[in-house]
C-alpha cells in the first residue's frame, strides 16, 4: 500500500482541513514524520488506522475522542484517505460520532464511511 493523499478536517489537534498529499514524495521508499511533542505525529497515523479500520492505531485513544476541541461546532470531523495498492487507487471516506453542531446535548451523529475505487479516471463506490 502505497499513501497517496490524506485529508483530515476537525481531527485530533487540526481544527481545520489539512491535507497531506504524498505524491510529494515520489521515488522514496521511506519518509520520516518529525515535529515536536504534541505537533500531531501520531494523529497521521491514526488518521489513517481510522480511514481503514474505524479505530485509532494505538488501544490508548478511542475514535469517539478524535473529534478537535478546537473546531468549529458546524465542521464534520472527517478523514479522507487515498492510497493505492498495486497499481489500483482507493478512496475511504470516514466520520467518526460527533456531536450534533444544533443540538448542544448529549445527541451525537452516527459514524459513517464511504469507500470505493478508481477505474481509470472514474470513481466507483463500493
Amino acid at each position: 500500500m502505497r499513501p497517496v493523499e490524506l485529508m483530515i478536517q476537525a481531527f485530533g489537534p487540526y481544527a481545520e482541513r489539512e491535507t497531506i498529499d504524498f505524491t510529494q514524495l515520489v521515488g522514496r521508499s521511506m519518509f520520516v514524520v518529525s515535529g515536536r511533542t504534541g505537533a500531531g505525529k501520531t494523529t497521521i497515523f491514526d488518521a489513517m488506522t481510522f480511514a481503514l479500520y474505524g479505530r485509532a492505531s494505538g488501544s490508548l485513544r478511542n475514535a469517539s475522542d478524535f473529534r478537535s476541541q478546537y473546531a468549529q461546532p458546524e465542521l464534520k470531523t472527517e478523514v479522507d484517505f487515498s492510497f493505492t495498492i498495486r497499481g489500483d487507487r482507493y478512496r475511504i471516506v470516514r466520520q467518526p460520532q460527533q456531536p450534533h453542531p444544533k443540538i448542544r446535548r448529549q445527541f451525537r451523529t452516527r459514524p459513517s464511511s464511504m469507500n470505493g475505487r478508481t477505474v481509470g479516471s472514474r470513481w466507483r463506490r463500493r
